[in-house]
């Protein structure tokens, strides 16, 4: 008798994982299409040269190591388009691509590739372009410019984000319609707020995100914001403001649920997305960028395993000493 040997992640099914990244690949439709109302193709080609250069880099590494290619699965185009969704419409196309290479060829293959790393790719690759190219990965352009942006090499000094203003102590101007249609300057895919949130739900629907961890996660942010307000004015306005900001939410949404590296069990979940909110609004306050998710999901991403098996120890306690009053009576 024969046996199929699925591939990684094992929790799932592989045709359930394919199907998650295509659920997340659709997702970043609109996103993208709400972007390029602002700013025209380039931000869309950005998109597609980290979707591209992703699944490309990973095809060869397979090839160069000899194993069985698994870009079919999704997973590489998702990590490459999360890059692209996170940098700035006036970024250069070879930033995305960066980010891309080092997330497949330096964190993903090296881990031994689909459902085996133990770090989010696409949050080493933001890692890795924030930290080398600042200047590149922070400067946004005016969404009130008018007219699209050129889609060859363009130099552009770009206009503060409000998470840039409240990081210089600055008070955002920004209404919460404003924040909410996203009429100010950040990332790519991450200031479609009223977007994000229907993404969200539409990702919920299909049971590719995790309630426990995206809301756990925003709560833990909002109840910080709400006690440490950046903000002038009621807490409300400092909670809004810093919820909209930055990549935030995108990270809430995206990042933190990723099957490979996200816990299993729903108590677990919930203190991962807590430990992830806590870590991203110390990285803001103290850090050394105006927005440092992507070091928060990285970090956090190294104690999953350690979260998930206490989560599971508190959810079978009873459980386990029936057993170990068994074992003694015995």
């Amino acid at each position: 008798m024969s046996y199929k040997i699925a591939q990684a992640p094992f929790l799932r099914r592989g045709e359930r994982g394919a199907l998650m990244s295509a659920d997340v690949l659709i997702a970043f439709v609109p996103l993208c299409v709400f972007t390029s109302a602002y700013y025209g193709l380039r931000p869309v080609f950005l998109v597609l040269t980290g979707l591209t250069t992703a699944v490309l880099a990973e095809a060869f590494g397979c090839l160069l190591m000899k194993r069985r290619p698994t870009v079919s699965d999704g997973s590489a185009a998702v990590t490459g388009a999360i890059i692209g969704m996170l940098v700035s419409p006036l970024s250069p196309y070879w930033l995305p691509a960066a980010g891309a290479i080092f997330a497949i060829v330096a964190v993903k293959l090296p881990m031994g590739g689909s459902g085996r790393n133990l770090f989010n790719p696409a949050a080493a690759g933001i890692a890795a372009i924030s930290l080398c190219f600042p200047g590149f990965f922070f400067n946004y352009p005016d969404p009130g410019l008018g007219r699209p942006l050129p889609l060859g090499e363009i130099a552009m000094s770009g206009i503060p984000s409000p998470a840039s203003q409240l990081a210089s102590g600055g008070q955002p101007l920004y209404s919460p319609v404003m924040l909410l249609l996203g009429d100010f300057p950040g990332p790519i895919g991450a200031t479609a707020v009223a977007i994000l949130l229907a993404c969200g739900l539409y990702l919920f629907v299909r049971r590719s995100l995790s309630a426990h961890i995206t809301l756990s996660f925003l709560a833990s942010c909002a109840v910080i914001a709400a006690l440490f307000p950046r903000a002038s004015g009621a807490s409300a306005g400092s909670v809004m403001v810093e919820l909209c900001s930055g990549y935030l939410l995108f990270c809430g949404i995206f990042m933190l649920n990723d099957p490979v590296t996200a816990p299993r069990h729903w108590l677990g979940r919930i203190a991962y997305g807590i430990f992830a909110g806590v870590l991203v609004m110390l990285m803001r306050f103290f850090g050394r960028f105006e927005e440092g998710a992507a070091f928060a999901v990285l970090l956090v991403n190294a104690f999953s395993t350690t979260l998930d098996h206490l989560g599971w120890y508190v959810l079978n306690l009873k459980r386990i000493k029936r057993i170990r009053e068994r074992r003694h009576s015995q």
